[in-house]
């Protein structure tokens, strides 16, 4: 189970879609009786299926995951943005109060049992992973550039899969329990350092009033 606090966590649905949306790439972990098998896919959340969504993704098809995957074993997709460090010498008051150095990130940990994707469910799954990533791009790459039957030849180098989620757990640690004040402090400075999708983040979460 994932650590966290109350404060720490996401207080809309719709913000583990945007992080899953974001970041794309990340873990999947399923454990088994030899031990645990991981991978790096890229991920897609369908929230229009399932309470809670249902993750979509492939794995190469030679990797050793795939057998794991086949048995239905349940598994973890993580996914986690890089976040950043936040030094309290940022803060408008320090040295007079006594604060720390900390770590700025968001995480979800998205629980499931996979079931394994047919070709028309693969193909779907890959349109949709090619559109999410290229939407918004001056000259966006199709999949009929591959030509004919170019979809179909590298096919059989993946296996699709998708987990209807059960549990979800997340922590976006990102300044809420730190007084307003200094973390206008701290996304003064992330900026001074072009860290601006974090500091964008932090401004969100800890509901700080625009500059």
């Amino acid at each position: 189970m994932l650590y966290t606090k109350p404060y720490y966590q996401p207080q809309q649905p719709a913000q583990i879609k945007e992080l899953v949306d974001r970041v794309v790439l990340g873990t999947l972990v399923t454990p088994h009786s030899e031990g645990v098998a991981l991978s790096h896919p890229v991920f897609r959340l369908d929230t229009t299926r399932g309470a809670l969504g249902t993750v979509v993704s492939h794995v190469a098809s030679a990797s050793d995951h795939v057998r794991f995957l086949r048995q239905g074993l349940p598994s973890i997709a993580i996914l986690m943005d890089p976040g950043g460090y936040i030094s309290p010498s940022w803060y408008p008051n320090y040295p007079q109060r006594d604060s720390a150095p900390t770590w700025g990130f968001q995480v979800v940990h998205l629980h499931g049992t996979p079931r394994m994707l047919e070709e028309d469910e693969l193909v779907a799954h890959l349109q949709d992973l090619v559109g999410h990533m290229e939407r918004g791009r001056r000259c966006p790459w199709d999949s009929s550039e591959l030509g004919p039957g170019g979809m179909e030849r590298r096919l059989p180098g993946i296996v699709g899969y998708e987990m209807p989620v059960v549990r979800c757990e997340a922590k976006f640690k990102l300044g809420q329990d730190e007084r307003p004040a200094d973390m206008r402090g701290a996304v003064e400075r992330l900026r001074e350092q072009n860290q601006h999708a974090l500091a964008d983040t932090i401004e969100q979460h800890c509901q700080l009033q625009q500059p």
